[in-house]
């Protein structure tokens, strides 16, 4: 069986990350953190997905056609970064058609995939997912944390490892390891905030399976600027921001040579998507 790898990032601001309901100062971006990581895939000849919160897709369109034009597949993260369960479901249609609408009118084509903000998804707005994209990576093993919404895939055929396929729409799902009963996100915060020999111990035990391994990250996690202060936040709550952040770059290279040394192929999902993984 091939083993592929697909680095993701979703693309959003510091605020979007931690604060998506606060009224914080948003003068500042630290989306720099995005050219961080192409520079790093640039330099390893890896394309990824990386799935665009609508309201800053405008002040990125330059930067989102290059990408797209050198071969990354660039996805849509909803319009605000407000989890689905927490809109109803009409206007979250809305989000959705408009969003895309716009992520499409500065690529000049059409946009596949999506990724539901915090992975806050439902069964009832997966549907409407299903019928304006092509693919999907909002699926994630069941969490412990609230935060987290759940698909259940009725109907779908899991047509290659953690990949699920229904008439044409393709659902990915994001890679997790099991550890006393918790299904740990292999990407995220997770690879930032956990020690990296738990976090190395944690993946080579995944990739020892060969099943398809999905990373995300964000802007936030390799941007070299600090981050504002917000008054009123817990100091838990700063730590969660601010933890591991000077040396997620090298930890993520780190992760990108253990894919190498384990035989991994780095695709998007886009290439995924339109591959035939019935034969393995």
């Amino acid at each position: 069986m091939k083993k592929y790898a697909v680095i993701t990032m979703d693309v959003e601001d510091w605020y979007h990350t931690y604060f998506p309901r606060d009224d914080v100062e948003k003068s500042v971006t630290l989306l720099d953190g995005l050219d961080v990581a192409l520079n790093i895939m640039d330099r390893k000849n890896i394309k990824g997905s990386f799935f665009v919160v609508g309201e800053i897709a405008g002040k990125l369109s330059d930067k989102l056609k290059v990408m797209d034009l050198n071969g990354h597949d660039i996805a849509f993260h909803n319009w605000q970064h407000i989890r689905p369960v927490d809109i109803s479901t009409r206007d979250y249609k809305e989000q959705l058609q408009h969003g895309r609408q716009i992520l499409e009118s500065i690529l000049g084509h059409a946009v596949s995939g999506y990724r539901a903000p915090s992975f806050g998804i439902d069964d009832e707005r997966f549907a409407a997912v299903k019928e304006l994209f092509q693919y999907d990576s909002s699926m994630i093993k069941p969490q412990r944390s609230a935060k987290y919404g759940q698909v259940h895939l009725k109907g779908f055929t899991e047509v290659f490892p953690t990949i699920y396929k229904d008439n044409g729409f393709t659902e990915f799902e994001v890679s997790t390891q099991s550890i006393a009963g918790l299904n740990l996100l292999l990407g995220g915060g997770y690879i930032r905030m956990l020690p990296w020999m738990f976090m190395k111990w944690m993946t080579k035990k995944y990739l020892e399976t060969g099943k398809p391994y999905v990373m995300y990250i964000h802007p936030i996690d390799l941007s070299a600027k600090p981050i504002p202060r917000v008054k009123g936040i817990g100091f838990g709550r700063y730590l969660r921001t601010h933890i591991g952040r000077k040396t997620m770059a090298r930890k993520f290279m780190k992760v990108i040579r253990m894919l190498e040394d384990e035989g991994y192929e780095f695709v998007t999902f886009e290439q995924l998507r339109k591959m035939d993984l019935s034969n393995g």
